[in-house]
């Protein structure tokens, strides 16, 4: 039988507004009594944990609260659910980004009770002495994986510890690290002592998840195509011997990793900073590499179409004013113009192109589904799969809102609108690039398709993480045979694998820390509980499922009190 729903009442909350789920109740007790970072599946509501904590913290303790996510989309679809599910007057929820002037800013932060930002605007304004964090309360840092190197993330935790009078951390992710070393890394960047796990295998979680079919398809590529790809791979043959020959490198092969790539880099850097003339030609010469490099992945494992873009841009750019020698040097190469003649000429279809609308026939057609989301890496892929599809679905493109070569993106208004259309069933088919893998909001879709295969594991964890919420869903990999599509797919689920490993044994390690320091102290679920008990807590709109995974430890204090509060099944 299955658990009753019933809503979450709080002074700082609307109503009923939220559901009753158990698992976040008790994320969000554990994330009130410490610097906590919160690891919860994809699209399960860890937004939803870090609204708990911060109603709570401003009932409790007053001041402000900063809620800081990477990207613009994020920060309004964050401010909208906040607006929806607080009873704080939404001029009090603000919005800091870029688009704000730097001045309104500054007014506005001291009055606000919740501001909700990109990290690299609350950087600036701290650097410039524009706002102050020693009335914020609580900081929630959104997709915390993000805290590494020089983000800005780790720039304000160091400044938020030292300034706040009454600091409280929440961080987020759904995927903090592809292993123990780097989870650690952000959990002390960010000055967080407590981790809480919850994995798909949690009972309190599982009923709120279904199976994702997660499965590969390979193409073969044409020989027009295969024709392409190794005119150029000519040409990059031909440039690393010239780079072997500087003692840079000790291959010609064309597949050369990208490690091998960097390594290359330093070298030639470390020449060119003992002024040797030849690090300065060998740079040159492995800029024109990786635009060979970029120029062949795109015929591999995107389309001849996307290639054919990168060119025109490419002989645009080496026909400007201070075009670099690289850029002149690879267009005017024989074996390049006859790889651009050839990209040009080709009159057939990318057989990904053919797969995607088999799948896409056979999910919202044959099964009768409702909506399927295409991811591709290229924004020139994605802008010749809308119209290729188009004649057969109802499709729109989802990008982000410019690049520097000049392709056409959508401004966050655009964005904005584009997915709530989506959500209202307004159309069918969402081809996105990567804006779309990290936290968005994106409504349950029967099929999420990897145009390519994700050599990263929190990316492929974010994309996943769009299906299989409210029922079963499926995932599709694209792989292109004998190309990098193939060697990036086994990369990505050795990634996930081990990631999955590390975060069961990091649940494992902290359920024995905590048993151990918390004695089994009584826990207080009791003030987000529903009139009638009930525990759990996420929100009954579709507001809730921001990309993280977050996981909570089931240890003897937090079962302790929830056994007040659990509601019969």
């Amino acid at each position: 039988m299955a658990t009753e729903v019933t809503g979450i009442n709080h002074p700082l909350l609307v109503d009923d507004f939220l559901q009753s789920r158990r698992y976040q109740l008790q994320l969000a007790d554990a994330a009130i009594d410490d610097h906590t970072l919160v690891c919860l599946p994809t699209g399960l509501g860890k937004t939803t944990v870090s609204l708990l904590v911060t109603a709570r913290r401003l009932h409790e303790a007053g001041g402000t609260a900063l809620f800081l996510a990477p990207t613009k989309p994020l920060v309004q679809q964050h401010a909208e659910f906040y607006r929806e599910a607080m009873t704080i007057p939404d001029d009090e929820i603000v919005v800091f980004t870029g688009d704000v002037k730097p001045d309104d800013r500054a007014a506005v932060f001291g009055d606000a009770r919740i501001v909700i930002a990109t990290p690299q605007v609350v950087e600036n304004d701290l650097v410039g002495n524009r706002i102050s964090l020693r009335e914020v309360t609580h900081l929630t840092f959104d997709e915390c994986h993000r805290a590494t190197g020089d983000y800005a993330y780790v720039y304000i935790a160091e400044r938020y510890h030292a300034d706040a009078a009454d600091p409280l951390v929440t961080g987020m992710s759904a995927s903090p690290g592809g292993d123990t070393e780097e989870i650690e890394t952000v959990c002390e960047n960010l000055g967080i002592r407590n981790v809480e796990v919850m994995t798909e295998d949690d009972a309190d979680v599982d009923e709120y998840t279904h199976d994702t079919d997660v499965r590969w398809e390979q193409v073969t590529l044409p020989d027009e195509v295969l024709a392409i790809r190794d005119a150029l791979n000519e040409v990059i043959t031909d440039r690393l011997e010239k780079l072997k020959q500087l003692g840079v490198t000790n291959t010609t092969n064309p597949d050369l990793s990208q490690r091998d790539l960097n390594e290359m880099r330093g070298k030639l850097k470390r020449m060119m900073d003992n002024d040797q003339s030849d690090g300065y030609k060998g740079m040159s010469t492995h800029a024109e590499v990786m635009k060979l490099r970029r120029a062949t992945e795109l015929v591999e494992t995107q389309s001849v179409e996307s290639v054919r873009r990168y060119f025109e841009r490419q002989r645009e750019a080496a026909r400007s004013s201070g075009a670099s020698k690289a850029s002149q040097r690879m267009i005017a190469d024989p074996k390049v113009r006859e790889a651009m003649r050839k990209a040009e000429s080709f009159d057939g279809l990318h057989p990904k192109f053919s797969q995607a609308r088999i799948l896409l026939a056979e999910t919202l057609g044959i099964n009768e589904g409702e909506r399927a989301i295409l991811f591709t890496e290229s924004r020139d892929t994605a802008e010749a799969l809308v119209e290729f599809l188009e004649t057969s679905f109802d499709v729109r493109k989802f990008v982000g809102q410019g690049d520097k070569e000049g392709s056409d993106g959508m401004s966050q208004k655009q964005q904005q609108e584009r997915l709530q259309a989506f959500k209202n069933g307004e159309f069918e088919v969402l081809v996105s690039t990567s804006v779309a893998e990290e936290g968005l909001d994106v409504p349950e879709v029967d099929l999420v398709c990897f145009y390519e295969p994700v050599p990263t594991a929190i990316r492929s964890i974010q994309r996943k993480g769009r299906t299989g919420r409210q029922a079963e869903g499926q995932v599709v990999v694209l792989m292109a045979e004998d190309t990098r599509d193939e060697a990036f797919f086994w990369i990505s689920r050795r990634r996930e694998k081990k990631m999955e490993q590390e975060l069961s044994a990091l649940k494992s390690a902290t359920d024995d820390i905590e048993a151990s320091v918390t004695g089994g102290g009584q826990s207080d679920l009791g003030a987000f509980a529903g009139g009638d008990g009930t525990d759990g807590g996420t929100p009954t709109s579709d507001g809730n499922d921001e990309g993280t995974t977050g996981d909570a430890a089931d240890d003897d204090a937090t079962d302790a009190g929830l056994t007040d509060f659990a509601a019969e099944a």
